[in-house]
């Protein structure tokens, strides 16, 4: 609650700060919160995994018929064998840079018009961790639906550039508030004005990162698919796009501001929306809440609350710190909740386990004004990475 009031009292949130049903202690800034600003930007807010988030696409082709298997076997081992060996995660990334990297990466900076830190950050390990998925709570999955459609769905960000990236203007934010004898400096909520020239270097770099994370998730889609056309011999339906959503970013957006003395009027107007772990969900939009690697996840459609900035939940949020999972949750019963999952049960990945998350279901139920729930989604096959 402190971390919360904290960015409330801060001065950058303008109105009021929205808080998601899967709200936990973060680094920087709390996990789950959402607010506006005209005037401040935060690097800490948006955090050092710049333009994290989702992204799934279903097979409408392949699909179980009456009374069999959507997947036997033998298919899901291979599948998940293909994926381990084919897809870096952890700490692991590409010996050289994968074919569609380098024009995707010109793309991007030439689409984006990054400054000339992130230019010069450009080095071969960009290139090479760009298709990579990283370590944590980053998983890649195979799904299916209450029809037993299959799914493929992944976690992952910015990777490396976006952690140096927010390190950078975090302690440019830290300068600013010192020369401009901000007496809140030193915390963890440094901030910047929107209009100074080090704000517009952030925002500009920031969304050279958040367009490196999307395309890192569609390069992964792109292997996910591939294997499991290798496998099955079936593709996504033709014309069927891949959800591909951040849920740690900032944007410009036209905002709809909530006036509690006048129910159901609002103002709208143009403002920099901060989503901390957060998943916008505007009107008919769709969107992504994962749970833990062993519970499943949801796709979902945004109601357009303007009481929670037209957001809802990233996941079902954290219960236990990664140190008190590894320390409480015991290696068999992490086992035995995994069962019937395709997945690594290494005890390094104790502290993901899905006893260190909240009830993802109680989640949801708590955020029934926030979206509409589209599928429920049970996991097949997981994967992680880990040291």
């Amino acid at each position: 609650m402190d971390q919360l009031i904290d960015l409330a009292d801060s001065g950058i949130a303008e109105h009021y700060v929205s808080v998601m049903p899967d709200v936990h202690l973060g680094k920087g800034a709390t996990v789950g919160t959402v607010f506006a600003s005209s005037n401040y930007v935060c690097p800490n807010a948006v955090g050092v995994d710049i333009g994290c988030g989702m992204c799934a696409i279903p097979l409408d082709s392949l699909s179980a018929s009456k009374g069999s298997k959507v997947l036997s076997a033998s298919q899901k081992d291979e599948i998940f064998k293909l994926i381990k060996d084919e897809i870096p995660t952890g700490f692991n990334h590409y010996s050289s840079p994968q074919p569609l990297a380098k024009s995707l990466l010109e793309e991007i900076t030439e689409s984006q018009n990054p400054t000339a830190y992130i230019k010069s950050s450009l080095s071969s390990k960009v290139s090479c961790q760009l298709g990579t998925l990283g370590g944590g709570n980053h998983f890649l999955e195979v799904l299916a639906d209450e029809s037993d459609r299959i799914w493929l769905m992944l976690h992952s960000g910015s990777r490396h550039i976006g952690k140096t990236t927010a390190e950078y203007y975090n302690q440019l934010a830290i300068t600013q508030m010192q020369k401009l004898g901000n007496s809140r400096q030193g915390g963890d909520l440094n901030y910047m004005k929107i209009d100074s020239e080090e704000g517009q270097a952030y925002l500009s770099d920031m969304l050279w990162c958040q367009a490196y994370a999307l395309n890192n998730r569609k390069l992964m889609m792109g292997k996910m698919i591939d294997i499991v056309r290798r496998v099955t011999g079936v593709t996504p339906k033709e014309g069927v796009e891949a959800i591909n959503i951040h849920h740690n970013y900032c944007k410009c957006e036209s905002c709809k501001v909530y006036n509690p003395s006048k129910p159901g009027e609002y103002e709208t107007k143009p403002m920099w929306i901060t989503r901390k772990g957060a998943t916008s969900a505007k009107l008919g939009e769709y969107g992504i809440i994962p749970g833990s690697m062993g519970v499943g996840s949801y796709i979902v459609k945004g109601l357009g609350n303007a009481q929670s900035w037209e957001s809802c939940s990233h996941g079902a949020g954290r219960k236990l710190s990664r140190i008190k999972a590894k320390n409480l949750i015991k290696q068999k019963d992490f086992v035995s909740a995994m069962d019937g999952i395709v997945c690594d049960t290494d005890g390094r990945l104790r502290d993901e386990a899905p006893q260190a998350y909240k009830d993802l279901n109680e989640v949801m139920a708590n955020q029934g004004e926030l979206v509409e729930i589209v599928h429920r989604l049970r996991p097949l096959i997981n994967v992680k990475g880990f040291k």
